[in-house]
């Protein structure tokens, strides 16, 4: 997608190639998909209307303005589009690589631009960094100090991301990266070798999560093993427009783990899988083709391995709920796994599942955008909570820890019954203790 050669009005490192902005039809087969779109009704924001911004630059009819760089951010990234687009246009992904130049053409101020620096190049890089600036939060959970300030509503006297933000916070617990053994054994008769990429949301918000994902693979016979050194995917750094910090920690992922000798490099969070996957795209200049081939080859979503290798049933106890499936945007349409979860879930004894309309669109997290754009994320939740609601199911089931995070917060808002979890941690719960 990004061309290294000076575009029209596009700076030289991380333009969009030409091709990737001619190809859109203007068909507009992409309108329905758009959250933006329904949200607005305006065609700047919809899928064909930022391409076409991208056109106008790359052809010098336009600078690279403050509506591009808006359009840019205000994109939630959700590749729904990209699923709807006969002519395979990405527009998704265009936008991504114009964050990029939004940052390069029109930064933020000294002290953003200082605050955005220290989170993405020296925080999420960091694991031991990372991991101790959650200390703070879990004090303040732990002292009280988060139900006196709730209960006070001071949160209200400031800007609405920011009791949203605080609002969203899971129950917090000791970070899982280390306390998970770098080699977990197989159970029963060994099935293969698998490398855990554990995310950093994961690790630090939802470790129960990636406990289980750990627990359901050795029950299914497969030797897990979890590189403690593993950095960032890179997901946040691509979605703030840090190209060249995504490629510094994908190029030492790829080391990592190609040199773990797994036959398969698994994760639980759809946007690290959908991060990983583009790795081929995304150092092509960086690393060796072969290389970039066979790590590429080896990415699974969860579910989808789980389903790709057999899922063995035969242990598996029973759980009497009712459920519904929301489909992250990262793993329907930015990796194109749909069916694979609703098997598992349909494979779990006692699992009634009960599908919702419009499964696939957008809850409204996507990364920051939530916070960004606080009252379009609540319109956009709002459509998937009257959509969950509609089912009466038990359980609201997911994949990725932004949707949990949002959908948990506004399930919550809403007086809602539902529990919020991910399918490994429903899994987990029908896979005896070994």
């Amino acid at each position: 997608m990004p061309s290294s050669e000076k575009l029209g009005n596009f700076t030289a490192q991380d333009a969009p190639t030409y091709e990737s902005v001619l190809q859109c039809m203007r068909c507009g087969f992409c309108l329905p998909t758009c959250p933006t779109f329904a949200l607005t009704g305006r065609e700047r924001s919809s899928p064909r209307g930022r391409v076409a911004l991208a056109r106008a630059v790359a052809e010098e009819k336009l600078e690279f303005s403050a509506a591009v760089k808006e359009e840019a951010f205000f994109c939630l990234d959700c590749r729904a589009c990209t699923t709807a687009c006969p002519s395979g246009v990405k527009a998704g992904e265009v936008m991504e690589v114009c964050r990029s130049q939004a940052q390069q053409q029109s930064p933020p101020g000294h002290i953003a631009n200082s605050f955005r620096s220290f989170i993405l190049q020296r925080m999420l890089p960091d694991p031991d960094r990372l991991e101790m600036s959650m200390l703070p939060a879990r004090l303040y959970q732990r002292l009280g100090i988060q139900w006196l300030v709730r209960h006070s509503k001071v949160l209200k006297l400031g800007p609405n991301w920011m009791e949203k933000a605080e609002g969203m916070l899971p129950a917090l617990d000791a970070p899982l990266r280390p306390q998970l053994p770098e080699i977990t054994p197989a159970r029963g008769e060994k099935r293969g070798r698998v490398g855990f990429f554990l995310g950093c949301v994961m690790t630090l918000m939802y470790p129960n999560v990636s406990r289980q994902t750990v627990r359901v693979l050795a029950a299914q016979g497969f030797e897990v093993v979890t590189p403690p050194t593993t950095k960032c995917c890179g997901a946040p750094h691509l979605s703030e427009g840090d190209r060249q910090t995504a490629r510094e920690l994908a190029l030492f992922n790829l080391d990592l783990f190609m040199q773990a000798e797994v036959d398969f490099i698994v994760t639980d969070c759809a946007g690290c899988g959908a991060a990983l996957k583009e790795y081929e795209e995304l150092l092509e200049s960086e690393a060796a083709h072969d290389k970039l081939v066979a790590f590429r080859a080896k990415i699974r979503d969860i579910s989808e391995f789980l389903a790709e290798v057999g899922l063995r049933t035969d242990d598996l106890q029973p759980v009497h709920k009712s459920v519904t499936y929301h489909e992250p945007c990262h793993l329907c349409h930015a990796q194109g796994i749909s069916r694979q979860p609703r098997a598992l879930l349909k494979q779990i004894p006692g699992i009634e599942l009960r599908e919702m309309n419009e499964a696939s669109w957008c809850c409204g997290s996507a990364a920051t955008w939530g916070l960004k754009f606080s009252q379009e994320s609540q319109q956009v939740l709002d459509r998937k909570l009257n959509n969950v609601k509609q089912t009466g199911a038990d359980l609201l089931v997911t994949a990725n820890p932004g949707c949990q995070l949002q959908l948990a917060w506004g399930v919550r808002e809403a007086g809602m019954q539902q529990e919020v979890m991910h399918l490994m941690e429903l899994l987990g719960e029908a896979t005896p203790e070994g």
